[in-house]
């Protein structure tokens, strides 16, 4: 082809190019222009409904409802905002700061509608759109009811908009346009509970007219989940613990469902979506949102004498015939370390039964730290429970290297002793001394404790116990030891055996540098083929005693109910 022929072929396409951008650009620039700035596209969101919550028996704990707000896109109201919120004050009766402020709290951009009057009923929604014309769109939201506001706060948690915490959920693919779950099992299975959220794609001109359906996407309703609480069991507790700060848990001594788990005091979670009582509720001395079964920390005391029993057993340090004399305490260096009372010759059963500190500050010292921390680790005292609930703490097993490098001082043999009966630097939470005391009732296994029992029809798959491989032998003669805590005249838990369940357990009183101890009181039941296992902590209840009352009076109405 003729080099001349192409450049004229190149050159005239050139032109046209160049003559069709002047037509667009020039001519009819102020055209597209105009229709730019006169038409968007607009995101017209449809939330879906979340998943309801349920109870092993089937009772609702948490559902979602229709309520009707007033939307506007500020698009629209770009040129007269004073006026239109002026003119919606005087139709609705409303305070325009109140409008307004709402107006702020909800604005995303604007082209996205912002609700400016919440929580209207149907007909009034009507009557105002009636008058408002296009000005105004309305829009019908799901919201989260909770149909006990304080027994399930802890575990439920609580639903809010996404726009109020977009620049956290960003990255795991959430819109602002959502909702999701803060705490507890809103927020641990919102995956499941969300759903997905449905919107129309529309093109909108400058008055708000839709000019042009672009598709839409469907909303899809969240899973139901199903719970292994009993509501009937979690009412009772949350009454048990009245008029006490701390912890009520019964689970299934065989797999881990929680039937019950009570963080007391609690807080109403509707008002507080509602903005009731807020800053009473944050400024609460008592502290109120903290799940103190899993968010908080205490020395375990005395329970943690079961597990040292089984540690010296193992370590053979001791017999079952071993014994050591007590006469009311044990001198150490230049310290005192006491006991409740002068027990005499005391072995393991009878040392377990009168929670004798004399006998166990004998075997710490056989022990020896290492060992102690050794065992404590070994049944995962210093780990997660990993139950299916955000923000649990791990405990805290202290060691030589610990106190090194946490205090900056040695390990002495006094803070040994102290370890031996659960005081000193050793701290756990509620949940995990459940789990701890749950091994001689399951034999010799760790269970691990979880709430979440069905997504739909679907059971969800938990983690399997994990056996710790001691002496079936040894674990026998702690659980006789455990059980005499109970059955025994003088056992230091002997009003539970009052009930008649073949309890088995122990007591703990653990000293906090103040005038009042925690108390604990952790057991299982029946001691043959154990079904249950429960944990009683009052923080700063005074003694053991307390907490020995409160678990009498919680299996007591079980028992009198026929729920057990």
């Amino acid at each position: 082809m003729d080099t001349r022929f192409l450049h004229r072929i190149i050159l005239v396409g050139f032109f046209i190019l160049v003559a069709t951008f002047f037509c667009y650009q020039i001519q009819q620039g102020d055209y597209y222009l105009e229709k730019a700035r006169n038409n968007y596209i607009k995101i017209v969101p449809f939330p879906s409904m979340r998943g309801r919550i349920l109870d092993r028996q089937g009772k609702v704990l948490a559902y979602d409802s229709p309520i009707f707000t007033i939307a506007v896109v500020p698009y629209q109201i770009r040129q007269d905002r004073d006026t239109f919120f002026e003119e919606v004050s005087q139709i609705t009766g409303q305070e325009r700061t109140q409008i307004e402020s709402t107006y702020q709290k909800n604005f995303l951009n604007v082209f996205s509608p912002v609700d400016i009057i919440e929580d209207i009923p149907k007909e009034k929604a009507l009557k105002i759109k009636e008058k408002l014309k296009g000005q105004v769109t309305i829009r019908a939201l799901p919201r989260r009811t909770y149909a006990f506001g304080y027994e399930y706060s802890h575990i439920l948690g609580y639903v809010k908009d996404a726009k109020i915490v977009y620049r956290d959920l960003k990255e795991y693919g959430y819109s602002p346009f959502e909702r999701t779950g803060v705490g507890g099992i809103e927020q641990y299975y919102d995956s499941y509970l969300k759903g997905t959220d449905g919107a129309d794609l529309i093109e909108v001109n400058s008055k708000g007219e839709m000019v042009g359906f672009l598709g839409k996407t469907q909303k899809a309703k969240g899973s139901d989940l199903s719970l292994t609480i009993d509501s009937r069991l979690q009412a009772l507790a949350y009454e048990c613990l009245e008029g006490h700060r701390g912890v009520l848990i019964l689970m299934n001594a065989k797999n881990g469902e929680m039937l019950a788990l009570v963080s007391h005091p609690s807080y109403n979670v509707n008002d507080f979506l509602e903005g009731k009582h807020v800053s009473a509720i944050l400024h609460d001395r008592n502290k109120p949102l903290i799940n103190r079964a899993i968010q908080a920390r205490y020395p375990p005391g005395s329970l943690f004498k079961p597990l040292l029993a089984l540690a010296a057993l193992q370590e053979k340090e001791i017999t079952p015939r071993t014994t050591f004399f007590c006469n009311g305490g044990i001198s150490y260096g230049n310290v005192f370390f006491g006991c409740t009372k002068h027990h005499g010759d005391e072995n393991i059963y009878q040392a377990l039964s009168h929670s004798c500190n004399v006998y166990f500050y004998n075997i710490g010292l056989l022990l020896k730290v290492e060992k102690l921390a050794h065992w404590a680790k070994l049944f995962r005292l210093d780990q997660e429970c990993f139950i299916d609930l955000p923000y649990e703490k791990k405990g805290l097993v202290p060691d030589r290297r610990w106190k090194r490098r946490k205090k900056g001082t040695s390990w002495f043999g006094g803070d040994t002793l102290n370890f031996s009966i659960g005081q000193g630097f050793f701290e756990i939470t509620p949940l995990r001394a459940a789990v701890m005391m749950n091994v001689f009732a399951s034999g010799g296994e760790i269970v691990f404790p979880h709430i979440g029992r069905l997504i739909e029809n679907t059971e969800i798959p938990h983690r399997s116990s994990i056996p710790l491989n001691v002496s079936p032998e040894n674990i026998a003669i702690v659980r006789q030891g455990l059980r005499r805590t109970v059955s025994d005249p003088e056992g230091t838990a002997h009003l539970l055996n009052e009930l008649g369940l073949k309890i088995s357990g122990k007591t703990g009183t653990a000293q906090t540098g103040r005038e009042e101890s925690h108390g604990w009181f952790a057991g299982f039941f029946p001691y043959k083929g154990s079904e249950y296992t429960i944990c009683v902590f009052l923080e700063y209840g005074k003694s053991s005693a307390v907490a020995v009352k409160v678990a009498y009076h919680f299996l007591e109405q079980l028992k009198e109910k026929d729920l057990l």
